[in-house]
């Protein structure tokens, strides 16, 4: 009974979503209770679920507040309008060459294994380039996606961390068996670039000569800006110290992004009065996406507190065959990323691959392999999972919907963990 209601109510979810029947603080707020209800659970039972499920996403909304209320406010002033016009002049009309710098800029700044730290020093930086070049904001949020989840298999990321957790395996001896295969990833997800710039120019993006003309003419005048020379440099400064102390570690991001409004609010805007407006004008845009990954609390609380998630790991799991013996585990790489989508990484980390575990030993599937088919595909799929916080803070900083990504980002996505998975099975990584 969970889990057939658990299956159906995710069901429901998906289809509201891609659908954009409505938005998505209602459908996560709305549906797991009713479908708690449905179970025979008190109203006490689910706040109980709900007050985990806030818990678990405590952070990414101190961290998201902060961080937008910082990012509207340098924009508000103009620093990213004179960033964009210096990188424009060098960038010329090419929309494949605005997506292989985007990449780029993702790698990089994923070195620090944090998602929250990519998103942030990805999205801002790279969304003005992509308004300006007619590229949809949902593909910034693809390209951070694909990108983020090659790199996500280095030894200190989370996924690592959180394989090697369970495999008992040492992350440093699990990266080198696998590096091959997250080179193809890379690799093959940089190709991908090249369909998605044809789709996108197709869509519209770029410019024609005309509107070039014109930007070159708009490039050659100063970029307006609110605020003086010494407190523009100021601004510029204090970012670039934010993205180098966040892919150093210095400190934690919900700390650094504290401060760093708190300074550049002092700094931009000296009088009370300033602030205050300001504060209520940045907070307007944050109040939606904290609003969501409240939302989001609430499906994660009711899913774990109900059972739902291991009811339905569990009948996953039931559905294949052990008479497949060590092919199960490259069918089951195949299925991670739609399987991650709808019960999130860490319940295939900590619930399917202990048990799968069980199965495959007794056919001579190694630890290594069987790691490398889990954390591969589920590093990838990281950026669309449902459940999950993280791909929401990407989300909200392009302003984008859930829906909006699945469709443009699903099918790459999984189109990049099948090649992964075959061409790992190919070299003998996996068995086939």
């Amino acid at each position: 009974m969970v889990t057939a209601v658990g299956f159906i109510m995710l069901a429901i979810i998906v289809v509201l979503l891609i659908t954009n029947k409505t938005s998505i603080i209602p459908v996560f707020g709305i549906i797991p209770i009713a479908a708690a209800l449905i179970l025979g659970y008190g109203l006490k039972d689910i706040q109980g679920f709900m007050n985990d499920g806030f818990a678990s996403v405590l952070n990414t909304i101190i961290l998201f507040s902060f961080a937008v209320m910082f990012f509207s406010l340098l924009s508000d002033v103009g620093m990213f309008d004179v960033i964009v016009n210096r990188v424009m002049k060098y960038l010329g009309n090419n929309v494949l060459v605005v997506l292989y710098i985007a990449c780029f800029v993702t790698m990089i700044s994923h070195l620090d294994g944090s998602g929250a730290t990519t998103a942030l020093v990805t999205i801002p930086t790279m969304l003005p380039i992509f308004k300006r070049m007619k590229i949809r904001p949902v593909c910034i949020v693809f390209v951070m996606t694909i990108m983020s989840g090659a790199m996500n298999i280095t030894p200190w990321c989370a996924s690592m961390l959180r394989i090697t957790s369970v495999t008992g395996l040492d992350a440093q001896v699990l990266w080198r068996y696998l590096a091959p295969v997250q080179a193809c990833a890379i690799i093959v997800g940089l190709l991908l670039m090249i369909p998605v710039a044809f789709f996108e120019k197709r869509g519209g993006a770029g410019m024609t000569h005309e509107e070039f003309a014109e930007l070159k003419i708009a490039l050659s005048k100063p970029a307006e800006v609110s605020v003086s020379r010494p407190v523009l440099i100021f601004d510029m400064l204090l970012t670039l110290f934010m993205i180098v102390g966040l892919l150093l570690g210095w400190f934690g991001t919900a700390l650094g992004f504290i401060v760093a409004f708190g300074l550049a609010l002092i700094v931009n805007y000296p009088s009370v009065k300033q602030q205050g407006a300001k504060i209520k004008q940045y907070g307007g845009p944050a109040i939606n996406m904290v609003m969501t990954i409240i939302a989001i609390g609430v499906l994660v609380g009711v899913m774990n507190g109900t059972g739902m998630i291991e009811g339905m790991t569990n009948a996953i799991l039931s559905i294949l065959p052990e008479s497949l013996g060590k092919h199960l585990t490259f069918l089951v790489s195949l299925f991670v990323i739609p399987i991650n989508t709808i019960i999130g990484s860490d319940n295939i980390y900590f619930a399917l691959t202990p048990i799968m575990q069980s199965i495959v030993t007794n056919y001579g599937v190694t630890d290594l392999a069987l790691a490398t088919s889990i954390v591969v595909p589920c590093a990838l799929g990281a950026g669309i999972t449902l459940i999950g916080p993280s791909p929401y803070l990407a989300l909200g900083l392009a302003d984008c919907t859930m829906g909006e990504h699945l469709k443009y980002s699903f099918k790459w996505i999984w189109l990049l963990g099948i090649v992964t998975t075959v061409f790992a099975a190919v070299i003998g990584k996996i068995p086939f």
